[in-house]
């Protein structure tokens, strides 16, 4: 059986073709960089097909454009798009009638600054970071407590996963621990008086025999490596 291989030239080739067309969806490369955290002059030879990114940059690169490394052995417009899903009919029909697809638009993919204002008994401020990846009606979360938050400096026992629907002006979003531990019901709307992507509501936590409500501000980072890497450290000082 005849096994199809490519030389290192072509597929750095391959890559720039792809990544030509992927940044051609930006006005500025300059600022492309800058979100990638990638070197400008590095990131023209891997667009020339000069260069090769290393394993933990082009990991970066395919979450950034949400592609995967078939990037590196496929024209751009012969890799499938990411399959999509609807939202489960029971959500639906819970969400009606002001049910509307979640767009880029209202709720931009990326990474999100979580702060959560403390209650009675915790006037403390606790800050924790959720990724965004829009599915066809709603947005898949992703999301880690920060260890004072969950109680274990394990990546395990403080991620949190849910997804988030659009009714009306509000976005819905249900989030979970693992086996259903902290579950959070939040409602919030785009702050129409600050320009920089910040979203306000509040937060119903089941974690106890009486639910709590706290107050939330969620600021959108986007693909910005830098400003996600400043939120990191903030989030681990909580």
């Amino acid at each position: 059986m005849a096994v199809d291989t490519r030389t290192p030239a072509e597929l750095r080739s391959m890559l720039g073709a792809n990544l030509r067309q992927l940044a051609d969806r930006y006005p500025s490369v300059a600022e492309l960089c800058r979100q990638l955290g990638v070197n400008r002059t590095q990131f023209n030879r891997y667009l020339s097909g000069e260069s090769f990114p290393r394993p933990d940059v082009l990991d970066r690169i395919c979450r950034f454009f949400d592609v995967d490394a078939r990037i590196l052995l496929k024209p751009l417009e012969e890799i499938p798009a990411p399959r999509r899903c609807d939202l489960p009919e029971s959500v639906v029909q819970f969400l009606r009638p002001g049910l509307a697809a979640l767009t880029e638009d209202a709720f931009p993919s990326g990474v999100y600054l979580v702060t959560q204002h403390g209650g009675e008994g915790d006037p403390r401020a606790h800050h924790w970071l959720v990724q965004t990846r829009h599915l066809h009606q709603c947005a898949v979360l992703r999301g880690f407590l920060p260890p004072a938050m969950a109680g274990t400096r394990s990546a395990t026992g403080r991620e949190l996963r849910g997804f988030a629907a659009c009714a009306g002006p509000n976005i819905y979003a249900v989030l979970s621990r693992e086996a259903g531990r902290d579950s959070k019901t939040i409602v919030i709307r785009k702050d129409m008086t600050d320009g920089n992507g910040v979203w306000i509501g509040s937060c119903m936590e089941h974690s106890a025999a009486t639910p709590h409500i706290y107050r939330l501000e969620i600021r959108h980072l986007g693909h910005d490596f830098r400003a996600t890497l400043g939120a990191a450290r903030l989030v681990r000082r909580t």
